[in-house]
């Protein structure tokens, strides 16, 4: 009876560190938000470089704010230009390209054509930053635009 118990004990073990190990249920990405100056030209920036189209877009005039959902595939975005927000190169005395602050950083899109993605781009004139740089772990290329108000897109090869 002993070894029974200790048989079962030595089965159940690593079950039972496994579900504890999974404690946390599965957590997925669900939309990303960016504070925009322009509204207009954004939606435009967004419809033309990357695909995505409006879902609904509204003002409240009295809130001093402006807001728009878009979506491309499986992607959200919410565009939210807003009277009171604040813009980096007009509060910060020596901010340039090189000023980091804290928050969002890039956002990431993956694309399944990349040369025909890139060569898209620069048809649209979109404004890089950087080259195009491959990732030494998975050999896949990535580069950088920039939207209307200089946020960075990252786009992936899938």
């Amino acid at each position: 009876m002993q070894r029974v118990i200790i048989l079962l004990g030595l089965i159940l073990w690593p079950l039972l560190i496994s579900a504890q190990e999974k404690s946390i249920p599965e957590v997925k990405a669900h939309f990303s938000a960016i504070i925009i100056t322009d509204m207009d030209s954004s939606i435009v920036w967004y419809e033309k470089m990357l695909g995505f189209e409006i879902i609904d877009k509204k003002e409240y005039a009295e809130a001093g704010f402006k807001q728009a959902n878009l979506e491309v595939g499986n992607a959200l975005l919410e565009l939210i230009e807003l009277d009171s927000a604040l813009e980096p190169k007009k509060v910060i005395a020596e901010y340039n390209s090189k000023t980091r602050l804290t928050g969002i950083f890039k956002i990431g899109f993956l694309v399944s054509e990349f040369d025909k993605s890139v060569d898209h781009f620069k048809k649209n004139d979109a404004e890089f930053h950087g080259n195009i740089v491959v990732d030494e772990k998975t050999g896949k290329r990535m580069v950088i635009l920039k939207d209307p108000d200089e946020n960075r897109i990252q786009i992936f090869e899938n």
